[in-house]
């Protein structure tokens, strides 16, 4: 699907990378990235079956994933996060097994040294946005209850400890649940609210530093007239447990078909992103990427 939090915002928003010890800042590019499947569906129209452009949450099929996204925390600090995802349904298709390998775009893979980035950066002018292997990551999506109304999912996703730097990952084992329910309404739109949880699986990194955060998000993909192009809406409310800070976030996701590629069918996309409330970790993000389906 798309990202029902890659969520961050749930995975579209959950907590995932360059956590260790950088508080809910340092959090920010699972917050952004990551809830979440990439999954797509197929409907029919009156003339002619629409393509899978991978917003339907409860109908799987195969699909890879390059994208990239901007975190802007604060007037001087961003971070990025690059990830590539392939996912693939198996047995009677309402399951599917989904890798991400994510890279970590951060000043603090350069210099691990948390504090004023301006400041390290004005010690060190060699110091800049190094890229590095974060936490891979597996997940399992199993989706029942299918009707022509309505339908239900839950994912589970194990994040391995591979990350080369310690502001890269968790520094932990961890994992994220999610359960969501899709509603297929009269003119053609998708309702799908979903609960997402992230947690540490060893209490914590070499810092002490550990994840427990939930993720209630509102996912909403409107009719549009023609499936060339799609849209997505997805308002969330997320509890840090860790730091006692609640926040909103907001996406939208803008993308167009572009033809077939690769023996599937191709798309870009662009999601842009905002945070709000007093405990916000970040200002703003915007993701961007090509995705291959149906293939």
């Amino acid at each position: 699907m798309e990202q029902h939090g890659d969520t961050h915002f749930i995975r579209s928003i959950s907590t995932k990378r360059d956590c260790s010890g950088l508080g809910n800042a340092g959090r920010y590019a699972r917050l952004c990235s990551s809830a979440a499947c990439l999954i797509a569906f197929a409907s029919a129209t009156l003339a002619e079956e629409e393509i899978n452009n991978g917003t339907n949450p409860i109908k799987l099929t195969s699909q890879i994933a390059l994208q990239y996204q901007f975190n802007q925390i604060d007037s001087n600090l961003n971070t990025g996060l690059l990830e590539f995802a392939y996912t693939k349904p198996f047995g009677d298709m309402s399951q599917s097994f989904r890798l991400t390998v994510p890279f970590s775009d951060s000043p603090f893979n350069a210099n691990p040294t948390f504090g004023d980035t301006a400041a390290i950066a004005a010690a060190n002018p060699s110091v800049g946005n190094e890229m590095r292997l974060g936490d891979i990551s597996l997940m399992f999506i199993k989706v029942f209850g299918v009707t022509e109304k309505n339908g239900a999912a839950a994912t589970f996703e194990l994040f391995l400890d591979t990350a080369e730097t310690p502001t890269a990952g968790y520094g932990q084992f961890a994992a994220e649940a999610s359960a969501y329910y899709a509603w297929f309404l009269d003119n053609g739109s998708i309702f799908s609210p979903a609960i997402v949880h992230t947690f540490g699986l060893e209490g914590g990194n070499s810092l002490g530093v550990d994840v427990n955060t939930t993720t209630i998000d509102f996912y909403y993909v409107p009719k549009l007239p023609t499936s060339k192009y799609y849209m997505t809406f997805d308002p969330a409310i997320i509890h840090d447990w860790e730091n006692d800070a609640t926040f909103g976030s907001l996406q939208v996701t803008f993308g167009i078909m572009t033809g077939k590629a690769f023996g599937g069918d191709s798309q870009l996309f662009i999601k842009p992103g905002v945070l709000f409330g007093g405990d916000a970790p970040a200002d703003w993000s915007v993701q961007f990427g090509y995705k291959i389906l149906n293939f």
